[in-house]
């Protein structure tokens, strides 16, 4: 089967129209029907619908689509192995969470200094959002909460963070029951924090009451500002924010203020030299996670 047809097959199905697809490849429209036709002829099975609003995938195709994902992304990783050398240089593209970006500028800063012939690319999500992006090979890898498990996915751990209640300033902070009737404010209703959280209220005996999500981190800080609701956050988040006014941080107590970040990759994926040194960079300049300077009640 030819890498080309495959190509031209999977840029059939990611637009989902032949004429954007002839666009996107710089073909000409019949060239590309002529080699759909081909593979469909080949394979003895059609691999798309036809319908007025343009084409959608068999489920041969499908069958296909996850095949040849696999066959460009093993050829990609073929070319970086033969193609990589002991001097990182190339690109690299990092996925990370919101909390973890915040620890990121200076490392990448001293990174590139160190390897300036190295383009990194940061793509910021959740963690749900960036362990699909790895596994979907849009990322490389990407720094989450942990731990995952997945059977495609290799996790490194990288740090430790330490938790905090962030509640606005003019609450008066006496352990669980202050914001038991509280409402919490999340970016991201699956996150570890929040389950943490949930384990130390079931543990003392209370409920999470109310539950508000927000799209940035922006309007988040600025809910609890105005006494909206609270957030849990990692004390390194907090202890790096610019503007601290109309909030405070209260630490987890031991046993539930730690969540893992971890680095996830493809098992498969090949790790080059500026990926390598891009983790060593990391592990060096990496703080450890201090605390924000109160002391949590247990209730």
């Amino acid at each position: 089967m030819d890498i080309g047809l495959l190509k031209v097959f999977m840029a059939v199905a990611e637009e989902g129209s032949i004429s954007k697809a002839a666009q996107s490849l710089n073909y000409v429209q019949s060239n590309v029907t002529a080699r759909i036709q081909q593979l469909e002829q080949e394979l003895k099975t059609p691999l798309f619908y036809r319908h007025s609003r343009g084409i959608t995938l068999t489920s041969a195709g499908q069958t296909l689509m996850t095949y040849t994902e696999k066959i460009l992304n093993l050829l990609e990783e073929a070319e970086k192995a033969v193609l990589d050398s002991p001097i990182p240089k190339g690109s690299i593209t990092v996925g990370s969470d919101t909390t973890a970006a915040i620890r990121l500028p200076s490392i990448l800063s001293a990174y590139r200094g160190k390897f300036p012939e190295v383009e990194v690319h940061l793509e910021i999500g959740s963690t749900d959002h960036l362990i699909n992006a790895v596994l979907q090979y849009s990322v490389s890898g990407a720094f989450v909460d942990g731990p995952v498990e997945h059977p495609d996915i290799i996790q490194e751990f990288i740090i430790n963070e330490r938790l905090g209640l962030i509640i606005p300033e003019t609450m008066d902070f006496r352990g669980l029951r202050t914001i038991k009737d509280k409402t919490l404010l999340i970016l991201n209703p699956d996150c570890m924090y929040r389950m943490q959280l949930e384990e130390w209220l079931r543990d003392e005996g209370f409920r999470l009451a109310k539950v508000m999500q927000f799209g940035t981190m922006e309007g988040l800080l600025g809910c609890v500002k105005a006494g909206i609701g609270f957030v849990v956050l990692p004390v390194s988040y907090y202890n790096k924010l610019n503007v601290k006014d109309g909030i405070r941080c209260y630490p987890f107590p031991e046993r539930y203020r730690e969540v893992p970040t971890v680095f996830i990759r493809r098992r498969d994926l090949y790790m080059t030299s500026a990926y390598h040194k891009f983790i060593e960079e990391l592990k060096e300049h990496l703080p450890e996670a201090v605390s924000c300077g109160a002391r949590a009640s247990e209730s």
